[in-house]
């Protein structure tokens, strides 16, 4: 298997150097053109890349150049980065095109990010799980995969990620009401607080300062900045449920909310706002010259988790999940929304194919990937554990469609039922108890009301 390996990087890296593209446009698009498996090289000084896998844990930079096709960037800052997945010998990276260079940008970008996979064996959790987020037109980071060099030498296959920045904001929100780009608001990263269920935490503004990293506007006074987090919080814990939608309403857009949830538990996505450890992997942008915020998603390699997957995972043990979807507009467009997912992960991906889109799109990256990861000596996995996840995300591709509609579908109907049970005292979080009888080879949209027992799935 060594042998194999050793073979496989051999004529990878070959091919990388001696095959040139020709010098496109420089554009992000470019970049992140998806029907591709790019190449990065990095050239650094050999004992930096050693200091940076030594000192894995730090965020100290080092200067690099990078080449991405004929396109070279000079002297970028190149530095480890993740929490979960920092990683010695592959090592995540940030790479900041003006950190030696004021000013320099590349592809109309200031930064990259180079995610190691390191907790996906299968390498295709991040890029999907975002990837739903746009499908169902909504912000998301654009994701591909590359081949990362140093020094010529291949360290692995990695995952290129846009960075939620203000070059992300004013793709993504283009101009305001006023028409100004849209990136002048306030930007901030979510820190994971243990399974803190957002219950309100007082008055001290350096609270939030320790929840909410500012990514811009860091140096404005804590009144401005931590001021309307303060306020959100002490609202959607104590407005009563009648003032519940107006009072948050006005400091977060609600739908935009229950549209996340729910497209973060249809992607089985246990690591994110809803996830088994509590709020976790979002940004939080409140809009320029406005009151009103909304979330952004991020870091999704723990996706894909189960294709039965609870559908209303950590709804109540969220007090802002549990209270707006208690609001039954908000409790229909959470399934709606879940319902829409599913449509689109079975859509077929052409006609008279019975394969969806979901499954089409991991079997076109999977297939895009496999020799890299193969070659990759990195990675903390073998290649069999690899073939045998891609074999479990293709599955999850096929059946997590077919069971998220029958469970919206019966959701719907028996709305006022299940509305009351999220109000019952003592009831779980699992508010529609997983099914153990539902059958995985049918069309969710094909099933009639008997099909499955409902007195098997819900009690």
């Amino acid at each position: 298997m060594q042998l194999l390996r050793l073979a496989s990087f051999s004529v990878l890296l070959t091919s990388s150097l001696i095959v040139a593209a020709p010098a496109a446009a420089q554009t992000s698009d470019d970049l992140f053109d998806p029907t591709v498996l790019h190449d990065i090289q990095l050239t650094m000084k050999p004992g930096d890349w050693e200091t940076l896998q030594a000192k894995f844990l730090d965020d100290a930079y080092y200067p690099a150049d990078m080449t991405w096709r004929e396109v070279v960037i000079p002297r970028v800052g190149v530095r480890s980065r993740g929490s979960g997945s920092r990683n010695a010998r592959k090592p995540g990276l940030k790479v900041d095109f003006g950190r030696y260079v004021d000013d320099q940008t590349a592809f109309g970008m200031k930064s990259i990010v180079l995610a190691n996979g390191i907790q996906d064996p299968s390498m295709l959790a991040q890029r999907v799980g975002l990837g739903m987020f746009a499908k169902m037109g909504m912000p998301a980071s654009r994701v591909v995969h590359a081949r990362v060099f140093v020094n010529r030498e291949y360290v692995g296959l990695y995952q290129l990620i846009e960075p939620v920045d203000k070059t992300f904001l004013a793709r993504v929100f283009g101009k305001d009401a006023n028409g100004k780009t849209e990136n002048g608001g306030y930007l901030y990263e979510y820190h994971w607080k243990s399974d803190y269920p957002w219950d309100y935490l007082g008055p001290d503004l350096g609270i939030y300062a320790e929840l909410f990293e500012a990514k811009t506007h860091e140096s404005d006074a804590p009144v401005p900045l931590y001021g309307p987090l303060e306020t959100l919080f002490k609202r959607l814990n104590q407005s009563n449920d009648a003032q519940f939608e107006r009072e948050v309403g006005e400091l977060l857009d609600l739908r935009q909310f229950v549209r996340h949830i729910a497209v973060e538990n249809f992607i089985a996505e246990h690591d994110g706002f809803l996830g088994h450890w509590g709020p976790n992997n979002f940004y939080l942008y409140r809009f320029q010259g406005r009151e009103l915020s909304q979330l952004l998603p991020w870091d999704k390699d723990h996706a894909l988790w189960a294709r039965d997957y609870d559908v209303l995972q950590g709804v109540n043990d969220n007090i802002l999940a549990r209270r707006a979807l208690s609001i039954p507009a908000y409790y229909r467009l959470y399934f709606q929304t879940l319902s829409d997912c599913a449509d689109a992960a079975m859509q077929p991906e052409s006609e008279g194919s019975s394969i969806g889109w979901l499954e089409a799109e991991m079997r076109r990256i999977s297939a895009q990937i496999k020799d890299a990861a193969h070659a990759d000596r990195n990675t903390r996995f073998d290649n069999d554990r690899f073939d045998e996840e891609v074999g479990k995300v293709l599955k999850f591709a096929r059946e997590r469609g077919p069971f998220v509609a029958h469970e919206s579908r019966y959701a719907l109907d028996h709305m006022d039922l299940l509305l009351a049970r999220m109000n019952w005292p003592g009831v779980s979080s699992k508010v529609l108890p997983r099914s153990n009888s539902f059958d995985f080879t049918q069309d969710g949209h094909g099933l009639d009301s008997g099909s499955l027992p409902a007195r098997g799935m819900w009690w």
